[in-house]
């Protein structure tokens, strides 16, 4: 047995959540020739309901929460791991000190974010203003499953500073992402790459069985991990350089694994 598996946002859905016919014809395909899939995520398993609602994806697992959370296609937790309630509270806390940026938590049960001055609720794609504070809501939670941030214009000018600050004061306690527009934080030692050989070790898939794709920074442990790795040719140069097979689909990948047996 093979396993793709492979970031969503940019990777196989895009702004617009349009996927090629292409990708989910030869995912299934995949499927049917006895492999798995595995989607792996820095959102939530709220904000990936979004897309499974809109779209209609073959998979078998989701890496979830940037590798803090796994579960099955039937949504069974197989592995998670929370952020600490007292850190989670101070790194929000000093989110808040920003009106440029936007920021959410999810603690697993609800998860609120802070946008446009108005506290936002997120297990919905709605997300609909809430009355009150987002600070009242966080201190309700014991432990968070992940904290994300942007600034409101995608500038990354006040969010570097941001990050280097949480960087500097809670590393010990938290692994922290730089991305290309946004930071994710979540617990330490929890990567999409660890994720991906945890659950590789769980199914029992052989290293030259696994292949894996995806287009940015947060996706990089999780490339540098996998025995068969592929970026895009539209990728960030500095991906492109550690990342050396490039496509142009997720499908091309899959055509490699079925060795043209399709």
């Amino acid at each position: 047995m093979k396993i793709l598996i492979s970031d969503v946002d940019g990777t196989l859905i895009h702004h617009d959540q349009n996927i090629s016919d292409e990708n989910i014809r030869y995912m299934k395909e995949l499927q049917k020739q006895g492999h798995q899939i595995a989607l792996c995520t820095g959102r939530n398993r709220f904000e990936m309901q979004w897309i499974l609602d809109a779209i209609d994806f073959p998979y078998d697992y989701l890496i979830l929460n940037n590798g803090a959370q796994i579960v099955d296609k039937n949504h069974h937790v197989l592995y998670e791991k929370y952020l600490d309630g007292d850190v989670g509270k101070a790194v929000l806390d000093y989110l808040s000190n920003f009106e440029e940026l936007a920021f959410f938590y999810s603690d697993g049960k609800v998860s609120y974010g802070y946008e446009n001055g108005h506290c936002m609720e997120r297990m919905t794609k709605e997300q609909k203003p809430q009355d009150g504070m987002l600070c009242d809501r966080y201190q309700l939670s014991s432990c968070f499953e992940i904290i994300s941030f942007h600034q409101k214009n995608y500038e990354m000018d006040i969010t570097r500073p941001c990050f280097e600050y949480i960087e500097k004061h809670w590393k010990e306690q938290l692994s922290i992402y730089y991305n290309l527009h946004c930071v994710d934080i979540v617990a330490k030692g929890c990567s999409k790459g660890n994720a991906l050989l945890w659950l590789c070790q769980y199914l029992g898939v052989k290293d030259d069985d696994v292949y894996a794709i995806g287009d940015s920074y947060n996706d990089l442990s999780m490339l540098e991990k996998a025995r068969n790795s592929y970026t895009f040719d539209y990728a960030h140069q500095d991906i492109k350089l550690l990342i050396t097979q490039h496509v142009h689909y997720v499908y091309e990948v899959i055509q490699e694994m079925l060795g043209g047996k399709i």
